[in-house]
């Protein structure tokens, strides 16, 4: 067996050894910038001042940078936690946002790749040969493609010396070299388009359709987060109801003690009372956890100003929840409304995108149907004393002046691989046709839907509000009935019960109100919302949620001393 040579043994080992410590190196740096999750600070929480409602975005977005949450805005120490603030938190630092945003970066990258295409290009080449006809040979030359009907230019200098056979005469230059320009044009194919032409537009439209693909994300954010916030919002009225519930059976807890105490009662009563005591606790730990689980879900998209989640407590939530108002939505707009969706959802704004680059496919496979013909010219001039003949005197006259004018000409006779682009591009096209029909009438469906979800969700709510009344009404009645022992605990447990429920169900109907208004929002195409309080959006929806610390009203009626 033949051994290696030592010298190429040597240069393997250096070459392992410099690319093991190349890749250690890479090894401790952070493929992330420092700054890749925090992008606009948001301070410490305070309630912000009242504003005046802010008008939304009814016409198509721009492809502006959206306007970013001033740093004046921050989280509140005490009272409630807006909506508005929730949303100013997630643009500025939700992290799944900034991620989606880099695909503007990522596609501004890869159009700049596509630009280097018609960077110029510099090729050298050096030679020494020895024997019968030895020569030293050096040739440079720089060449440019042009975005302009695909002509391309090519400019250098060659000197070459020695011996050279008869045949290859034409390569010998004078003591100065020879210096050549030559231009190249296509006169058929690749002329109205070509490949670097080609993929440089594609580039451009993949950077203008990174813009749709973050509006869609932001929408998407921005309905999850208004959706968790009044799924919190609900969370804590329902424990409210639970926590007041309790209250009015502890409080007559104290009151049959004492009663019982005077012997004015029998210990059964005491018993049951206290059963119901321990229930109630046991509801109220189940609405606790349902709290907690909302207030953890919120905190992904309500962020400090280092970026960070920040659980909202209990003593952030609206404590009048119960008592919003929303006023009836108008179903009648449906018209408008799916207009409007039509020309502010993103998706149908990438559709257009989509097309011109299937329409760019097409164009160039129809390019490659064209037989290739092409022009060229070249002209070359020696320089130097030394000459190959005895014409010329002086260091710049000629030993020779070349001139090349000639054309190529190439047909693949079958066409089978362009008439086989031609029918997959048009194919394509009309796939996304067909996609984007389908998709203007989902979004149609989707407006339906969300106005259907509106209207009826209202409705609920106005039930509910009316099952609430006269819940609380048969309560009081049955609470003096009680207290005057005409009915027993257990009737007045179950009218407790009832009206808890009725209580509950209100929370739940206006907290599913207001995520119907969120989705609403969403379907229509609005990004960045405001909710302020008395903001009209589309389709006559108000959502006036009010700002303020006003304690929640009386939610059942207070328990009254038990007459003996």
């Amino acid at each position: 067996m033949r051994r290696r040579p030592r010298k190429v043994r040597s240069f393997a080992w250096q070459a392992a050894t410099v690319g093991i410590i190349g890749i250690a190196g890479c090894a401790t740096r952070s493929p992330l910038p420092p700054d890749a999750f925090i992008r606009v600070s948001l301070p410490t929480p305070q309630l912000p001042p009242p504003a005046e409602p802010a008008a939304l975005p009814l016409a198509p977005a721009s492809k502006e940078e959206p306007p970013r949450p001033s740093t004046a805005s921050k989280l509140p120490l005490s009272g409630p936690l807006s909506l508005n603030l929730v949303l100013e938190s997630v643009e500025a630092a939700f992290p799944l946002l900034y991620a989606i945003e880099q695909e503007r970066e990522i596609a501004a990258g890869q159009r700049l790749t596509a630009e280097g295409q018609f960077d110029p290009v510099l090729r050298s080449q050096g030679l020494n040969q020895s024997g019968t006809f030895a020569s030293t040979r050096f040739n440079t030359a720089v060449e440019q493609a042009t975005p302009f009907s695909g002509i391309s230019t090519v400019a250098g200098w060659r000197l070459m010396n020695g011996n050279f056979p008869v045949y290859y005469g034409d390569r010998k230059t004078a003591d100065g070299g020879e210096f050549r320009v030559g231009v190249n044009m296509p006169l058929l194919q690749n002329r109205e388009i070509d490949p670097r032409r080609a993929r440089l537009r594609a580039a451009q439209i993949a950077e203008q359709l990174a813009d749709p693909v973050i509006r869609r994300a932001r929408l998407d954010y921005q309905r999850l987060a208004a959706q968790a916030y009044w799924s919190w919002q609900a969370a804590g009225g329902q424990y409210r109801v639970a926590e007041y519930l309790l209250q009015l059976a502890v409080v007559r807890q104290r009151l049959l003690d004492g009663q019982f105490e005077a012997q004015l009662i029998s210990e059964r009563t005491v018993v049951l009372n206290r059963r119901i005591v321990a229930s109630r606790r046991e509801g109220l730990l189940t609405t606790e956890r349902v709290l907690q689980q909302a207030a953890l879900r919120l905190s992904l998209y309500l962020r400090d100003g280092e970026g960070n989640p920040v659980v909202p407590p209990p003593e952030w939530l609206l404590p009048d929840f119960i008592e919003l108002q929303p006023p009836m939505p108008q179903p009648d707009l449906l018209a408008a409304d799916v207009e409007r969706a039509y020309q502010n959802r993103p998706e149908l704004v990438r559709f257009q995108f989509e097309k011109e680059r299937r329409t760019l496919e097409l164009q160039l496979a129809s390019n490659q149907l064209l037989p290739r013909l092409d022009a060229f010219a070249n002209v070359a001039q020696d320089v130097g004393a030394a000459k190959k003949t005895l014409t010329g005197t002086g260091i710049f006259t000629t030993d020779r002046t070349t001139a090349e004018v000639g054309a190529t000409f190439e047909f693949p006779v079958p066409l089978r691989a362009a008439r086989g682009q031609v029918n997959t591009a048009r194919a394509q096209l009309s796939q996304l046709l067909a996609q984007e029909r389908y998709t203007r009438d989902e979004i149609a469906a989707q407006v339906q839907d969300a106005v259907s979800e509106l209207d009826l969700t209202y409705k609920r709510l106005r039930q509910a509000r009316d099952e609430l009344e006269q819940a609380k009404l048969v309560l009081s009645f049955d609470t003096e009935r009680f207290r005057l022992q005409q009915i027993d605990l257990i009737e007045l447990n179950l009218q407790e019960i009832a009206a808890a429920e009725a209580q509950a169900k209100v929370v739940m109907m206006l907290g599913a109100y207001y995520s119907a208004v969120a989705n609403y929002l969403a379907v229509l195409g609005i990004d960045n919302p405001r909710h302020g309080s008395g903001a009209v959006l589309p389709g006559g929806i108000n959502v006036a949620v009010p700002e303020n610390t006003a304690q929640p009203s009386e939610l059942l009626p207070k328990p009254r001393e038990i007459a003996p």
